[in-house]
């Protein structure tokens, strides 16, 4: 295993891991969620993720559209919390892999725990290199994982692995806010060196166009950020509905769209 892989795999198992018990967690932010975690260093950030209403609500719409009956991969699956909502859409088959054998374990147990575990699958794989045959998978996706790997790698794998009919759901940071990016820099204990430095800019997803026919792109969260002080507070919801009106108005214009903290995008139409 390379060395950027070993490193990544060993940040990921102590990421997944809780101190002194077996607890495991889902990946979606709730306050109960933040105030059990609030002593991990590894997770501070978790606050951030209270906005992340918008995205969240487009990739539930597009897993019920599309992925009953389908055969999906939840690509660098992490803890497997979509891998399940998908199991639970009436996906024919679900199948998880990731890096971390940590993460393996914790996304057996969840999906035996919600009763998914007949329908979802789990295994150690590399992202870069997975192993499954040609055209085996009618959905993939993916969670801000693209920027932890070799791009152009992952792009082909993914662009292989696809059915030509298939289709990719990614949601991923972006690196052009030098806001956001600067809060990345000042906290390296937060994620690898790897990751930081390869954060997605617009060239990265325009690269996709080389292993993919179509990419459509969505943008989110701009303003809405300045809600996240409020999470605790009978504000939260309302001004998080304002500033989300606000965003829906600013990442329309062709320059400011790039300075979201995420994108959302479907990769379709595979050339390989």
């Amino acid at each position: 295993m390379q060395d950027r892989k070993v490193v990544e795999k060993e940040f990921h198992d102590k990421l997944r891991t809780y101190e002194g018990d077996s607890h495991v967690m889902d990946t979606r932010w709730s306050l109960k969620l933040e105030n059990s975690i609030k002593h991990n260093p590894l997770w501070v950030n978790m606050k951030y993720y209270s906005i992340e209403r918008k995205s969240q609500d487009m990739i539930l719409g597009w897993y019920r559209d599309n992925c009953p009956g389908k055969r999906v991969l939840d690509y660098c699956c992490g803890n497997g919390a979509d891998g399940r909502i998908i199991a639970k859409c009436g996906a024919r088959e679900v199948v998880g892999i990731d890096i971390s054998e940590i993460s393996i374990q914790n996304c057996i147990k969840l999906a035996r725990q919600e009763g998914v575990d007949a329908v979802a699958t789990y295994s150690v794989r590399d992202a870069e290199d997975t192993g499954f045959e040609d055209n085996s998978f009618d959905i993939i996706t993916e969670y801000g994982a693209l920027h932890h790997l070799d791009l152009q790698k992952a792009y082909a794998e993914l662009s292989r692995i696809l059915r030509p009919e298939g289709k990719v759901i990614c949601n991923e940071a972006l690196a052009h806010n030098p806001l956001i990016h600067g809060y990345r820099k000042m906290t390296p204990q937060l994620r690898t060196s790897w990751e930081v430095e390869h954060i997605l800019r617009k060239k990265d997803l325009l690269l996709a166009r080389r292993y993919f026919g179509r990419i459509r792109i969505e943008f989110f969260y701009l303003t809405t950020l300045f809600a996240v002080p409020l999470r605790k507070t009978p504000l939260f919801l309302p001004v998080l509905t304002a500033f989300e009106w606000l965003d829906s108005l600013l990442l329309k214009l062709p320059g400011l769209k790039w300075w979201a903290w995420q994108a959302l995008f479907v990769l379709s139409e595979p050339r390989f």
